[in-house]
């Protein structure tokens, strides 16, 4: 009775009961689309900005002038994003699920190996009682 009950204790346990697994998982999928379409997000990023920054600068009173030439010039224009130069950036997100995905994945094999030592230790006694 009590070998089998030892036997049932150091069985490791499935790796899917690991919060670690889950959050590398998470986070690499995340990681992965950001890198998947990063370029796309950094356009739409720049537009929405753009948009933002031009209502901005007509609410502060935006004044437009025409030259002798009948060229309209705008002053008090602030300088517009343009994708890779946006105020909000992606890289801090990227950055972000990249050291949580090393983290988890550390925490993880961390885990696994404290659970293959403490099942290797307790075969070992296992086998030196039952004798």
């Amino acid at each position: 009775m009590r070998s089998s009950k030892r036997s049932r204790m150091s069985e490791p346990r499935p790796i899917t009961d690991s919060p670690w697994l889950w959050f590398a998982l998470f986070s690499a999928v995340g990681l992965t689309a950001l890198l998947a379409t990063g370029g796309k997000f950094g356009n739409r990023q720049a537009q929405i900005e753009r948009k933002s920054q031009a209502r901005a600068a007509v609410a502060e009173g935006l004044t437009i002038t025409q030259d002798g030439t009948g060229r309209k010039t705008a002053t008090n224009v602030p300088e517009y994003s343009r994708p890779g130069m946006t105020k909000i950036r992606l890289k801090p997100l990227a950055i972000t699920l990249g050291a949580i995905l090393a983290v988890s994945i550390s925490m993880l094999a961390r885990e696994r190996l404290h659970a293959n030592n403490t099942v290797n230790n307790g075969v070992a006694e296992d086998t030196g009682h039952d004798q």
